[in-house]
């Protein structure tokens, strides 16, 4: 089921991609975490926008090319001339895009846990308003739930753009499709971001998101409610990567 030398090959095509938004991500929530000016920015812009951004740009292109990219450049032939079914390929490339998410932002989250405990901020800072009442520091518990929530969010998103990947045999489509979802998916969850600080109207963009799903205040507040919202990103990833590697194993390829 699963096929360490294909892995590895995928691993050497996207780590340059992959080190660079993990990179960003890490160096942004350094500065946004350490910085005066910009630790009331925190979860406004930095847990508000760029953890769900910057690694959709990752898995809109790596998803892409993990399948209908190999299937458009020739080399799926070459690697299912190879005693390697069409269910290790998919269940491989699977692996791959999930793990590098999980590593992405589990490095993201250490960076996070080490700025933190050097120097620790209040939640009223974190979140830019010192009149919501909310009192005590920014934990490390805190910080690896949200992380853990957005992640399951990112994986969703990637599972879709995976599917598309898996059901074309085109580039041009899979990634026109994953565009249209990622980019609609991006600005709806911006245009409910400004509705939630004051903006009238913009708020119900979140209808619209998966990654309204995503729920850092409900972390902040001590609330339960993030646990039971990823109940629904987890289970559109499983049905996409199900349907993806389904219609991958059957469909007619170029070969």
């Amino acid at each position: 089921m699963f096929s360490l030398p294909l892995f590895k090959q995928s691993v050497k095509s996207n780590w340059v991609m992959w080190a660079s938004i993990t990179g960003v991500m890490s160096v942004l929530c350094a500065q946004f975490s350490a910085l005066k000016m910009t630790q009331p920015l925190l979860f406004v812009i930095f847990y508000g926008m760029m953890t769900t951004i910057l690694p959709a740009i990752y898995v809109l292109v790596t998803a892409n090319k993990l399948i209908a990219g190999q299937i458009d450049r020739g080399s799926m032939a070459y690697i299912l001339s190879t005693p390697v079914k069409r269910s290790t390929v998919v269940f491989t490339q699977g692996v791959f895009l999930v793990g590098s998410l999980v590593a992405m932002f589990g490095i993201e989250t250490l960076v996070h846990l080490a700025v933190n405990a050097a120097k620790p901020i209040t939640l009223a800072t974190a979140l830019g308003n010192s009149d919501l009442g909310i009192q005590g520091d920014l934990t490390a518990s805190m910080i690896v739930q949200v992380n853990l929530s957005a992640l399951v969010v990112c994986i969703a998103i990637a599972a879709v753009c995976f599917m598309f990947s898996g059901i074309f045999n085109s580039t041009k489509y899979s990634i026109g499709l994953s565009g249209i979802f990622v980019g609609v998916n991006i600005l709806a969850n911006m245009l409910a971001m400004f509705g939630s600080l004051g903006v009238s109207g913009l708020d119900k963009f979140k209808y619209l998101t998966i990654c309204s799903f995503y729920d850092y205040k409900s972390v902040l507040f001590s609330h339960n409610d993030w646990i039971t919202k990823m109940i629904f990103p987890a289970a559109i990833a499983v049905a996409a990567l199900t349907i993806g590697s389904a219609v991958f194993k059957k469909k007619d390829l170029p070969l």
